[in-house]
């Protein structure tokens, strides 16, 4: 018996497909919410990953403004030899240096490049870098420091010399003992003798280079303020500037300069804004007990008294549309709704200056 041949009807065809197109447009959402969640997760993770990260940078150099050996906290006894001494640059009479950046840049700014958001603070601190050498004793007439040589490093100076005991020409350092402190530039090293001990030579080249190349001698008629013995160390000291910028990426971005040797890098992006107040002993107890903004201690003339720094981070997602719609915030004392739809969190820390501390 012949059967004759059948096929969908168009009725049957069409609500297969409308079958079809819910099924898909189930998997498409799911699809998008996972998709959507996965973002939101991704983002997150990394804000506070570079949240906790930028207080860590941060933190590090807090801690460490104003270490001047066994002597620290007293500035006092620092005598500083280098040129422009009195410099935002040179000038470790202070460990830390605070600015409210308003409509405009300060001028005591204008050489970080990329400039500083407008509405931002900058941080500049004063401190050391990696660990001290301790002195043998003076070299010379002039009173050049002579170190016992601990490791050598071949071709690790940024002039491809050797980097003896962490020092290369051209650092800044710091000689303290327990009674006073110098601040100087290592314009010259020579390593020699048995066992071996480093010669660092101090004079008047360079850049900035030292003011006075001679600090009155090692014998009889040496100046006693000048002499450091064995209970002494030699300390590489920076300038390091912390502030907001444009990044690469052309979001606003956490930047760190680093003075001498190293222009401003983009550290972390996705830093919106921020914002400092510092805590300032008022009572000589060695106790913060006033919050103030850099303008206010700057007019009271009081950076020697600040002993801890709140840190307050705007952090933001480096994607847009990441949530469903503005996310509203407050950030140092403000409510804020923006405009798009990035997600953004707050971190606030207070740091406190060992150097300050009791």
């Amino acid at each position: 018996m012949q059967h004759s041949q059948k096929g969908l009807s168009l009725i049957e065809l069409m609500v297969a497909m409308a079958i079809g197109l819910f099924l898909l447009l189930g998997v498409s959402k799911i699809f998008l919410d996972s998709k959507r969640t996965y973002s939101f997760q991704q983002s997150l993770a990394r804000i506070q990953e570079n949240g906790r990260m930028a207080q860590e940078f941060m933190g590090r150099d807090i801690r460490m403004a104003g270490y001047t050996g066994c002597a620290s906290g007293d500035y006092s006894s620092i005598t500083n030899t280098l040129n422009n001494s009195t410099t935002l640059n040179y000038d470790f009479s202070r460990g830390i240096r605070g600015y409210d950046v308003g409509a405009s840049v300060p001028s005591d700014l204008s050489a970080l490049s990329p400039a500083p958001l407008i509405n931002t603070d900058v941080l500049v601190l004063k401190g050391p870098v990696g660990d001290g050498v301790n002195v043998v004793g003076n070299k010379g007439s002039d009173a050049n420091i002579e170190v016992k040589v601990i490791s050598s490093e071949p071709g690790a100076c940024a002039d491809a010399s050797e980097r003896v005991s962490g020092i290369c020409a051209g650092d800044i350092l710091m000689v303290a003992d327990c009674t006073k402190a110098r601040v100087f530039q290592a314009t010259n090293t020579q390593k020699s003798g048995s066992p071996q001990t480093l010669k660092i030579v101090h004079s008047a080249t360079g850049t900035p280079g030292n003011l006075v190349s001679s600090w009155g001698g090692n014998g009889a008629n040496a100046f006693p303020e000048a002499m450091f013995d064995t209970d002494a160390e030699i300390i590489k000291m920076n300038t390091v500037y912390y502030y907001i910028a444009t990044g690469a990426s052309g979001q606003p971005a956490l930047w760190q300069a680093i003075v001498p040797g190293i222009a401003a890098q983009e550290i972390l992006e996705g830093v919106e804004s921020l914002q400092l107040i510092y805590g300032r002993d008022t009572n000589s107890d060695l106790v913060p007990d006033r919050y103030e903004t850099a303008t206010a201690v700057t007019t009271a003339n009081a950076w020697d008294k600040v002993g801890a720094i709140r840190i307050q981070l705007l952090m933001r997602s480096v994607e847009a549309n990441v949530t469903d719609a503005a996310q509203p915030y407050s950030f140092n004392g403000v409510d804020v709704t923006p405009t798009d739809k990035r997600l953004r969190h707050v971190f606030v820390s207070t740091i406190g200056v060992r150097a300050k501390m009791p």
